[in-house]
């Protein structure tokens, strides 16, 4: 059994925050055998939130809409300092890479340990700016460990020349609500469903996604499934520009934007409505780029066939013929061709299916991924100590002993 470690996570994001980020690192904290403590933003109605954790935490401004707030980061950094008084843990991880600049001062100046936790687009991301860029570099080479999400988040990392050894691989989990479940009568009727043929995208409407794409591909499908319709679930600041290009396209009237819908339950029935799941994802000239793409397995658990795009980490959430399609995002002909095919071939979508759902019920739940994550942090802190911190370590010890 790994030893039990304390560990402070310093979060930009967090529950009652909603996304894929969030229910990360909640579950990590839930499900982690390790002594957690958790340092994340505020949002509104966090102190109901927070009263039924099973683990401690503090809530700050650090982060603006869930950015960075470098404004607000001598506050962070003083609370990043009473929080290792108090909790003196083994190790710190900073869940978005500039806050660990955080981690790398106390690093150089009192010897602790910290981990850098990534998910892809943060690797990406400041490669532009030359400055950000080397400083980027120098925290996550300088960290104990880089935890990431994916093989694909795995080899960015590496090429910021980050030891290989030090990196450790914890894929986001499963939600236990999705799941199959019989069809919601009522949001047929709502969204006149009776009789269609629903391709689903879940997700915000950001570029990368491919929703853009999907419009782009449905007067092809059409002609090869005249009854089909695409349903989109999420919103995001793309909307009115994928409006737009339905407009443009002539589908306006098969294309359906749901928007935001309030709560994982409200979306599993979602996709107990549809007959298969579409999202083709892509990695933008900008850094934009999946890291994993957790929603492919959501859909997978509750019972749908799934399309991806070849790009970024989807290759992992999707296995190509095994458990879903992967398709070139930026092939209209490739994105219509595989909408039809699971469409037309029972045999291959019912062994999709059936696979796909067998991997989200095994593999990602979140119980044996965070044992995973348990194992790393077991193997990181059982590295040797640095100079620094055995110095500190012995005046610590010292002080004890003049109190005794």
């Amino acid at each position: 059994m790994t030893k039990r470690r304390k560990i402070v996570l310093v979060t930009g994001v967090f529950p009652p925050g909603v996304g894929g980020m969030q229910n990360y690192y909640y579950n990590l904290s839930v499900h982690s055998k390790h002594d957690m403590t958790v340092i994340a933003p505020e949002y509104p109605g966090s102190g109901e939130f927070d009263r039924r954790l099973p683990f401690r935490i503090t809530r700050g401004a650090f982060m603006r809409e869930e950015r960075a707030d470098p404004s607000s980061w001598g506050r962070l950094l003083g609370q990043v300092r009473r929080t290792m008084r108090g909790e003196e843990p083994d190790v710190t991880i900073y869940g978005y890479v500039l806050i660990g600049f955080i981690g790398l001062l106390f690093r150089l100046f009192g010897g602790r340990r910290y981990v850098i936790s990534t998910h892809g687009m943060d690797m990406l991301m400041f490669r532009r700016y030359i400055g950000l860029n080397a400083v980027v570099k120098l925290i996550l080479r300088k960290a104990d460990g880089v935890l990431t999400n994916s093989q694909f988040t795995k080899k960015l990392v590496e090429d910021y020349g980050v030891d290989s050894r030090r990196i450790g691989i914890v894929n986001p989990g499963v939600e236990r609500i999705y799941d199959r479940r019989p069809a919601n009568k009522d949001l047929i009727r709502q969204h006149g469903l009776e009789g269609k043929y629903m391709i689903l995208s879940v997700g915000r409407l950001v570029t990368r996604k491919g929703h853009d794409r999907v419009i782009q591909a449905m007067p092809a499908i059409l002609k090869q499934i005249p009854h089909a319709v695409y349903v989109i679930v999420g919103d995001g600041p793309d909307r009115e520009r994928l409006e737009l290009l339905a407009r443009k396209t002539g589908v306006m009237d098969v294309v359906l934007f749901v928007g935001s819908v309030s709560g994982s339950e409200q979306v599993n029935d979602y996709y107990n409505l549809a007959d298969q799941f579409i999202m083709v994802s892509r990695e933008l000239e900008s850094g934009d780029a999946e890291g994993f793409g957790i929603v492919y397995l959501e859909a997978a658990s509750a019972g749908l066939p799934v399309i991806a795009g070849r790009s970024g980490g989807a290759s992992e959430a999707v296995q190509d013929g095994v458990t879903g399609l992967l398709v070139d995002p930026e092939s209209l002909e490739e994105i219509a061709g595989s909408v039809v095919r699971l469409a037309s071939d029972a045999a291959l979508r019912n062994r999709l299916v059936r696979d796909g759902y067998k991997r989200a019920k095994t593999e990602f739940q979140h119980e044996v991924l965070a044992a995973g994550f348990d194992q790393y942090i077991g193997r990181i802190c059982a590295l040797p100590a640095t100079r620094t911190a055995r110095r500190r370590l012995a005046r610590e010890s010292a002080r004890e002993n003049v109190r005794s």
